[in-house]
């Protein structure tokens, strides 16, 4: 047989890929059309012989483009001899799949419209899109509007529903409902670093809050709770392993920042707390020193679950062995031959101008005192700086100088304003702080404070001059610059050459805001040779005392008294088969947050 079958259809030709209809003849040929079905579906190949009678007999007369006249010919009644079954033209596989999309979005459609809840103000059944319960914390205050306290859409019929897919469904707008963030709601960790415009490749400024936190999973569903591959998503490499993918701490972890208050663990372990010079002196409790000397407990309050450990109140332990500088450190406000920086403030006067000038103020001012009492100072200083100042000790000190004589012998008071001769021999109107936060000097370090950022040239250095003697951990009003000196002299947040004002409390880096640890947790696992130490370790090569100078040091060189804490010392515990090590374990998404759900909350208070 050629390469023509009798009926003249080709025999290596059976799809038309091009076409919606494929020929799907079978039976006794088994051979499809060579030209298959048409677009309709209709058979476009030729069928039959064309037999034509000539004389008695009859003749094949099939054209030549459909094969010819067949060998055979007609019967003898004139039927043709190759009677074959016609064209079935069948769909092909692209052309049924596109039929059964549209048969099953017209179910999906059918499925919303016909079936109606009628206990709701919808076409919509409920019932046919539930996706699930909510989390208990959620259910609550949901409850009066339903799917639309969280959902755009949900209160709209069956047509907004079917728009909506093809709109963002994003319901982070309504969690800003009830969540509060310190930042910007929807930036990478609500802060706004420039580290947030792009990360691994991602833009970070507009971040869903479904992108970690999904719901409908049921009433004990943790929404809180995140899995470490959400974290994955935005910091590459990801950590699998905390202990051996995650990065090691940096070089000061967590000992970055110096504090306010300054205070020398190295010194007071290895000196103070020891030293028979320190512990047998004047007013130190040799006692307190030796518990504190074994035990950091002894000062640090560990009964918290937060990341830093308290200090215990000044009362409780500093003031064992610093209550007697406190009260013996004055405050000189006066004194009649001389201006001192606290009168030189008051006054407004510098003591290297003129000093003809500034003795006539002071003649002016011991006669008002005289005559007037204390409200001829109230007037200079409204602010507290001669609080509890009486009218007796005022005039008495006013008419002894206005008359240039001395004031009359009488022993100082333990604490309080005093017009007598002060602790180095000289006659003066001075003030003994009576505890640690004194109020009396609290104003006049606020007083200063504010000087030091005044605008005019004068003041800012008469408050500057002040301030560094006040600071003075030897002579010092309440001696608070042996511990406060760093955070009383902070008043901008960079420092600047030559600037002696340099210091700032630190601000809390990003790392850190997010970055959770309760030392709760840890003091019963710690060794208890070792107490504190086992993770806190002074360091042997601290410069710690000399960042806490008047003059300006750059923060980066500042120093803790203690060694890093290495990634290691957390390893020995937090690893596969121990200790949990997930990233939520030590790291929180929000830098802070807080909720805001206000009639919300009453609305289910009331049922």
């Amino acid at each position: 047989m050629s390469d023509q079958d009798r009926t003249g259809y080709s025999v290596d030709t059976y799809v038309r890929p091009n076409q919606s209809y494929c020929c799907g003849r079978a039976g006794a040929w088994g051979k499809s059309c060579w030209q298959g079905p048409g677009a309709n579906g209709v058979c476009g190949g030729a069928s039959e012989c064309n037999p034509v009678r000539v004389g008695d007999r009859w003749e094949c007369r099939r054209p030549k483009s459909a094969g010819g006249p067949c060998t055979n010919g007609p019967l003898p009644d004139g039927s043709c001899a190759c009677t074959q079954p016609p064209c079935t033209p069948t769909r092909n596989l692209r052309s049924l799949r596109g039929a059964v999309s549209k048969i099953a979005a017209l179910l999906l459609l059918l499925a919303l419209i016909i079936g109606v809840d009628p206990s709701v103000n919808s076409v919509v059944n409920p019932a046919a899109i539930d996706a699930g319960h909510l989390s208990s914390v959620h259910a609550g205050f949901t409850s009066q509007n339903g799917c639309a306290s969280c959902h755009s859409n949900a209160p709209h019929q069956a047509g907004g529903w079917l728009l909506s897919a093809f709109k963002s469904s994003d319901v982070s707008e309504k969690c800003g409902d009830c969540h509060r963030f310190a930042g910007p709601a929807m930036l990478a960790h609500n802060i706004d670093h420039p580290k947030n415009a792009k990360y691994a490749g991602q833009a970070m400024d507009d971040v869903s809050c479904a992108s970690c936190h999904n719901e409908h999973k049921g009433a004990e569903n943790k929404l809180s709770k995140v899995a470490d591959t959400a974290c994955a998503g935005c910091h590459k490499p990801s950590v699998d392993n905390f202990e051996k993918g995650h990065p090691q701490f940096g070089p000061k972890y967590p000992y970055a920042k110096p504090g306010n208050v300054f205070y020398d663990h190295s010194a007071h372990s290895e000196d103070y707390f020891v030293n028979p010079k320190h512990t047998k002196g004047a007013g130190r409790d040799a006692k307190l020193a030796a518990m504190a000397k074994s035990d950091c407990t002894t000062c640090h309050a560990v009964d918290n679950k937060t990341r830093e450990i308290s200090i215990k109140p000044y009362e409780k332990v500093c003031a064992g062995c610093h209550q007697s500088q406190v009260i013996e450190r004055e405050l000189v406000l006066f004194e009649p031959e001389r201006l001192t920086v606290a009168s030189s403030v008051m006054l407004g006067l510098s003591r290297d101008g003129d000093e003809e000038a500034n003795t006539k103020a002071l003649k002016n001012l011991w006669r008002s005192m005289a005559s007037e009492g204390q409200s001829a100072l109230t007037r200079m200083a409204p602010d507290g700086l001669v609080a509890g100042l009486s009218n007796e000790e005022t005039r008495k000190a006013g008419a002894a100088w206005a008359a240039g004589g001395d004031l009359p012998q009488a022993d100082a008071p333990e604490s309080g304003w005093f017009a007598g001769e002060n602790s180095e021999g000289n006659p003066a109107l001075f003030y003994r702080a009576a505890k640690h936060t004194d109020p009396v000097l609290q104003a006049w370090f606020k007083k200063l404070r504010a000087g030091l950022s005044d605008k005019d040239d004068e003041k800012r250095a008469l408050a500057r001059e002040a301030m560094t003697e006040f600071l003075d951990k030897q002579t010092g009003p309440g001696a608070c610059g042996k511990c406060h000196s760093a955070g009383l002299r902070a008043v901008t947040t960079t420092a600047k050459p030559g600037d002696e004002w340099k210091y700032a409390p630190p601000v809390v880096p990003d790392s850190a805001a997010l970055t959770k640890y309760s030392h709760a947790k840890h003091l019963n696992v710690a060794d208890p040779s070792a107490g504190c130490s086992s993770c806190h370790k002074l360091s042997t090569t601290s410069t710690y005392p000399k960042f806490f100078t008047p003059k300006a040091v750059p923060i980066d060189s500042y120093q803790s008294n203690f060694a890093s804490i290495g990634k290691q010392t957390c390893v020995e515990c937090h690893q596969k088969g121990k200790v949990d090590s997930s990233c939520q374990t030590c790291h929180a998404y929000h830098a802070k947050h807080e909720l805001n759900i206000g009639s919300a909350k009453k609305e289910v208070a009331k049922k």
